[in-house]
């Protein structure tokens, strides 16, 4: 913030340069306004907090008054250097519900000279933020509405959706979230802002984190041709955080941050892509599955790419596959992997560890599968209701009929962890890592826990397990955190830095 505070004063000389005007005629002595009860800088809460303010001016009655509020980013948005203010209120006293953008303002006070019209002006900062970059958004389905619950240091807000969106949740049971880092509407535009893309059974919304407002819905500007079914099934955030996939009735919809979702071809080199499945795994090259071929295949941003199949590297595993695919999950970054679940008609499991660096993924040039294993239908993931990995070792945790477990990817060997409370379904399992371990260096860990939500009569709970130095997990005695609905995904977020689905 401190950054803005210099920008702020740096722009008062020539704020008060635009903005004092003379409309009087006559000659006369100088006004001189004499207030006080006036702060050099007022810091709010947008969206929650009101800005008040009572000054006490001298010879009151010569005045009439009211405040003006400029955005420190007119330059930007106005380049014909013309300042445009918004008149907050045209009382002495101001009462102003703080209602714009996170940044900086320039707040003027202004008294007009009755007798001679002569404007004098004060000028302070405003510095607006939010609290809503820092803390958990819980995903939820609430009665077949979609909502998040906010929770942060000290305080909540529920129904986050409905709350900055005029008390409407979004249609439709709860399908899935993801965090967009770096979003913008305008490709020529430098303004990005951190946002999530909600998906229930009847909308897309893309929603701004900082004050929760809609960027893109499905029915409003988010495709160049808007698809005639509205299915939406799934959405994930490539490695490249320039770009966005999306699967609607079972078809591929990409968006370069800027624009808007653009149609993959239905047909590639004489292969249909118009029936896919809604699940994918992020990492260097991002991975679909075709039930119909029961093959899986590449994303490559606007298209698609087969995987290229050779006598060493195990692809041919991933083509033609007796079974479908259960489960799959890619871990970004420098752990670059994938985990891959199949079941086949005699219910027996393929488990694979795949390389999900660029040349073996992408170019064929080294071995995919780094690791198989085959499960017997006996065996507790072959049942289980919901699955999750760890980002950081190879371990898979999973859910049988309320117990917890944990598999061992190198040798498919289970260990039982604990039993959930009775009565409580668990409803999602991830593994929660912040930050996004992606750069050079990685960056260190500061949190990283196995979320498990449960459900139970109309109320949730999270329990964020924690992981022990054999990878192990415990339970907590209390839930971290507990609502009405039912939890569909979790996302922690740092100073807007959000957290991927692992």
């Amino acid at each position: 913030m401190n950054k803005l505070f210099i920008l702020a004063a740096g722009l008062l000389a020539l704020l008060a340069a635009a903005c004092n005007k003379d409309d009087s005629t006559a000659a006369g002595p100088m006004v001189t306004l004499k207030v006080t009860g006036l702060k050099d800088t007022f810091n709010l809460y947008t969206h929650q907090d009101f800005l008040k303010v009572s000054p006490v001016v001298e010879n009151e009655g010569s005045y009439d008054f009211y405040w003006t509020l400029f955005s420190t980013n007119f330059a930007a948005v106005n380049n014909l250097g013309i300042i445009k203010p918004d008149t907050i209120a045209k009382t002495k006293d101001l009462n102003y519900q703080v209602l714009k953008d996170p940044g900086a303002y320039i707040l003027v006070f202004n008294a007009r000279d009755k007798a001679t019209g002569i404007v004098r002006q004060v000028n302070m900062v405003a510095n607006f933020t939010t609290l809503t970059l820092n803390g958990w958004y819980l995903v939820k389905d609430n009665g077949g509405t979609t909502d998040m619950d906010f929770i942060y240091n000290g305080g909540r807000i529920n129904n986050f959706i409905a709350f900055y969106n005029g008390g409407q949740s979004q249609a439709g049971a709860a399908v899935q979230a993801v965090f967009v880092p770096q979003f913008k509407t305008s490709l020529t535009t430098q303004n990005t802002y951190s946002a999530i893309i909600v998906l229930s059974k009847n909308d897309a919304v893309i929603y701004r984190v900082d004050n929760g407002s809609k960027a893109m819905s499905f029915d409003s500007n988010m495709f160049f041709s808007k698809p005639t079914v509205k299915n939406p099934q799934a959405v994930f955030q490539p490695i490249s955080t320039q770009y966005l996939g999306f699967i609607n009735d079972n078809k591929y919809y990409s968006l370069t941050k800027g624009a808007l979702f653009a149609n993959a071809p239905q047909t590639l080199n004489g292969i249909s892509y118009t029936n896919l499945s809604p699940l994918t795994a992020n990492v260097a090259l991002d991975l679909g599955w075709d039930p119909t071929r029961k093959s899986m295949f590449g994303y490559s941003t606007s298209t698609f790419q087969e995987l290229i199949v050779n006598s060493t590297n195990g692809v041919n595993k991933l083509k033609n596959v007796n079974g479908q695919l259960q489960w799959m999950a890619g871990y970004t970054g420098s752990r670059s992997v994938a985990m891959v679940l199949f079941r086949n008609p005699q219910d027996t499991g393929y488990f694979y560890k795949l390389n999900g660096t660029y040349g073996p993924i992408a170019l064929g040039s080294g071995t995919v599968i780094m690791n198989a294993d085959t499960l017997k239908p006996q065996h507790g993931l072959m049942n289980a209701t919901n699955i999750c990995g760890n980002y950081d070792v190879d371990l898979i945790y999973y859910v049988t009929n309320g117990k917890v477990y944990m598999m061992d990817v190198a040798s498919a060997s289970e260990t039982y962890l604990f039993d959930l409370p009775a009565g409580e379904t668990v409803t999602a399992m991830q593994h929660v890592k912040f930050p996004d371990p992606v750069g050079t260096p990685v960056p260190v860990s500061t949190l990283s826990y196995v979320a498990i939500a449960t459900y139970n009569t109309g109320h949730y709970k999270v329990y964020l397990c924690p992981i022990s130095g054999t990878g192990t997990l415990s339970l907590p005695a209390q839930p971290a955190f507990t609502g009405d609905g039912s939890i569909k995904t979790m996302i922690y977020m740092e100073k807007g830095a959000g957290t991927r689905e692992f």
